[in-house]
C-alpha cells in the first residue's frame, strides 16, 4: 500500500495504483474512497480499504496485464487491468467491492434504489 513516501510500486486504493513510478487509474469500475470525499462515512472507508487490499492481493498473486487507454484530466494513465485474463473490475464488482463506472450506483453512499 502507498504510504507518505515516494510512490514507485504501490496501491493507492481499489482503482488507482503506481507501477514503475507511473500513476494508473483503472477504467470500467470505481471503488469506495478511503480518505476523502466520503459520502458513506466509516463504512465507505472500510469497504474502500477492503477493495484496496483485494487489488493488492491480485497484483501479488496473479498475472496482471494492463491495456493503456490514454490519460485522464489528472494526468493518470487510464488502463484496463486484467488478473489472469479476467477484468479486475468484474472481479471487484462481483465481490461487492466496486461499482460499474460510469453508470453504476455508489451503493456505499446509500443512494441506490
Amino acid at each position: 500500500m502507498c504510504g507518505s513516501g515516494p510512490r514507485v510500486n504501490c496501491i493507492v486504493d481499489g482503482d488507482t495504483f503506481w507501477l514503475n513510478g507511473e500513476k494508473f487509474r483503472a477504467v470500467g469500475y470505481d471503488t469506495p474512497e478511503t480518505t476523502t470525499n466520503l459520502c458513506g462515512g466509516n463504512a465507505e472507508r472500510q469497504l474502500g480499504q477492503q477493495a484496496s487490499r483485494r487489488l493488492m492481493q491480485l497484483f501479488n498473486e496473479t498475472q496482471i496485464t494492463l491495456l493503456r487507454q490514454g490519460e485522464d484530466r489528472y494526468g493518470r494513465t487510464l488502463v484496463v487491468v486484467r488478473s489472469d485474463g479476467v477484468n479486475v473490475g468484474d472481479i471487484l464488482i462481483g465481490e461487492g467491492l466496486a461499482r460499474s463506472w460510469p453508470d453504476g450506483c455508489e451503493f456505499w453512499c446509500g443512494a441506490c434504489q
